[in-house]
């Protein structure tokens, strides 16, 4: 069955702002790549583009969550972070650097939608506490967990912004690999 509208709408939206950031992402061009009528935003999203964002961050952070998950039930760490790393490096040589992670585009968007980076926040946390639980069942100490699973959040979104700007997946490798001497530091 064809999705509907509103997942067409919330599909091209996350394709739009992971390209184009928050800001780039207008309405006729949001039509034109779902393949919408104008009135399917108001009917699904009566606060129009503001909700679109919300949900669309949302939806990304549910998708980009359900592979984290499945990197992690490798049950080694490291090795779940070697395939995340690399599902990154294939997506930006894919898009030929232009695709970047839309939870980032949502977290700086601020002023135009103001709730899109509490909404941003949610998703991080969650990513967060998937790897935290991960780590946690392979000993780590969950203080520990915790914090290791924010530092690779952390450090694998800012080699993504590297290496959009640098059109170079050298800042992935170069950050997985001490990402997966500090995961397995802390397993031995």
């Amino acid at each position: 069955m064809a999705p509907g509208p509103r997942d067409r709408l919330i599909a091209g939206t996350i394709a739009l702002v992971r390209e184009r950031g928050v800001a780039g992402t207008g309405i006729t061009e949001l039509l034109a790549r779902s393949g919408t009528a104008r009135r399917s935003i108001y009917q699904n999203f009566p606060r129009g583009k503001e909700q679109l964002i919300e949900e669309s961050t949302r939806a990304a952070g549910r998708l980009m969550s359900a592979l984290i998950a499945e990197f992690t039930g490798s049950g080694d760490p490291a090795e779940g972070l070697v395939a995340f790393i690399q599902m990154w490096k294939d997506t930006l040589l894919a898009s030929d650097f232009t695709a970047g992670c839309p939870i980032v585009a949502a977290a700086l968007c601020g002023p135009e939608v103001p709730a899109a980076p509490a909404v941003a926040a949610e998703v991080f946390g969650d990513w967060e506490s998937l790897l935290s639980d991960q780590l946690e069942r392979v000993g780590v100490d969950g203080p520990v967990a915790r914090s290791l699973a924010t530092t690779v959040v952390c450090a694998v979104e800012g080699a993504v912004i590297v290496a959009l700007s640098s059109r170079s997946v050298q800042p992935l490798d170069r950050t997985g690999t001490h990402l997966a001497e500090l995961i397995r530091l802390h397993l031995s």
